[in-house]
């Protein structure tokens, strides 16, 4: 990466409070994420992983300070704008997965290629269609697409549902991959071939992946661990043991 090339995710002063006079659910002086970094973000409940994600996505607008994704100010768009730039860049995995009961499997897949056009070119190396390269995701996540294809996405295990939302997060491989909490409901061996399974796919894209998660055995999985702590005071930052 060259040097003159922007962090892929720069915080400054961030604050976030639900309403004017609530507390602040999530405080943060300056956190930056070079660009293809695997980043653990640990704490526990109430300490604002998900309220940081969703800022970094510009879902939630900071009370005060600045979010920078590529070198943009999420402040510097319209609401438009944004949802453009983050369809492009941002790919996301939520923990209820939001995939989309009236659209087939490969359907929730390529959903984010209907929004950006440069993820619909992206999701078409090498002279694959778009349907092939999410096949071939779904396939290096342990599914099945064919034998799933008339199967509706709500009848899909948990496991299952996690797969695809991984896969519609990576089509079109986008910058910036953030996951929320994506293992909680695995046990032990599962939650390890998961993580596998996404690291493999998020270094084939060259993307940056900030996982959020209260799980710190895998912490020592990542590049680099942020810490928060509850009642919003971030902790110093620690590297995972190896």
């Amino acid at each position: 990466m060259p040097a003159s090339d922007p962090a892929a995710v720069g915080v400054r002063s961030l604050r976030f409070r639900w309403r004017a006079r609530d507390p602040d659910v999530l405080a943060l002086d300056r956190l930056e994420i070079a660009r293809g970094q695997r980043v653990f973000l640990a704490g526990p409940s109430g300490s604002g992983k998900t309220s940081l994600l969703s800022l970094v996505a510009g879902v939630l607008v900071p009370s005060s300070g600045t979010v920078e994704v590529l070198g943009t100010a999420l402040k510097t768009l319209s609401a438009a704008r944004w949802d453009a730039f983050r369809t492009r860049h941002i790919g996301m995995v939520f923990q209820m997965f939001n995939l989309l009961p009236y659209l087939s499997l490969l359907e929730n897949v390529l959903l984010a290629c209907r929004f950006s056009e440069a993820r619909l070119r992206r999701a078409a190396p090498e002279g694959r269609s778009p349907a092939e390269e999410a096949r071939r995701l779904l396939e290096s996540l342990d599914l099945d697409p064919e034998a799933l294809a008339g199967r509706p996405v709500a009848r899909l295990s948990i496991g299952q549902q996690r797969r695809v939302a991984v896969a519609r997060a990576l089509i079109g491989r986008p910058e910036i991959i953030l996951c929320d909490e994506p293992t909680s409901a695995l046990d032990a061996d599962r939650r390890r071939a998961f993580v596998d399974l996404l690291f493999r796919e998020v270094e084939a894209a060259g993307a940056t992946l900030i996982f959020a998660s209260h799980d710190l055995r895998l912490a020592p999985l990542f590049d680099r661990v942020v810490e928060l702590r509850e009642a919003s005071v971030p902790a110093p930052e620690r590297s995972p043991c190896r």
